[in-house]
């Protein structure tokens, strides 16, 4: 059990350091220019990377014993999904998009916000969450993708002043096929289960 524990906590600090190598080539020129230089990969690519990015590092941090005290003010997991939700929405919003790119101090700001007020608050506080809680927070996930998507979609002029007409669509159409697979990933195992594959005695 204890050489088990053991190499678990090892998986994860070598995870965790992936993760944060991740984080830096991201946060290069060539590939951060690369990222924003579409909307659809700045909103769509790049930024749920950095959450992916955070969420490991949520995953490595679970047990840390300095989160403790943090964690008492994260009943039922609240605090923080209600901190990753208001982060991720903010990072939507066309006017903080094109901030990321102008401005670096905006830069920085999403680089560190999205990992860690997102990603990391999600993964400390998701699994603390009732079963209740978590159908709300997919049901605001779902809303959110298609508010925005459909946002997109329908306005006649430029959103975001660093991207194009054409790719502010694009960018809403992707919203909108996101929600509707996070739907039906949502609903599908309480309606028909999980698929289980008989096994057969040869």
């Amino acid at each position: 059990m204890f050489r088990q524990q053991v190499r678990r906590n090892v998986h994860h600090h070598w995870v965790a350091l992936a993760a944060t190598l991740l984080w830096i080539v991201l946060l290069l020129h060539p590939v951060r220019s690369w990222f924003e230089a579409s909307m659809f990969r700045h909103m769509i690519v790049q930024v749920p990377l950095l959450f992916a990015v955070g969420w490991i590092w949520g995953r490595w941090l679970r047990n840390s014993y300095a989160l403790n005290f943090l964690q008492r003010a994260n009943r039922w997991g609240a605090t923080g999904m209600l901190l990753a939700l208001v982060t991720m929405t903010l990072w939507m919003l066309p006017r903080l998009l094109d901030s990321a790119i102008l401005d670096s101090q905006w830069r920085w700001a999403k680089f560190l916000s999205v990992p860690i007020f997102a990603g990391t608050a999600a993964s400390l506080s998701w699994h603390r969450c009732p079963a209740i809680a978590r159908g709300v927070i997919h049901m605001e996930i779902i809303a959110t993708f298609w508010r925005f998507g459909w946002g997109y979609l329908i306005a006649e002029d430029r959103l975001c002043l660093s991207y194009l007409l054409n790719d502010q669509r694009q960018t809403g159409m992707a919203l909108f096929w996101i929600g509707g697979v996070w739907a039906v990933m949502v609903v599908w195992r309480p309606l028909f289960g999980t698929l289980r594959v008989e096994k057969t005695s040869g």
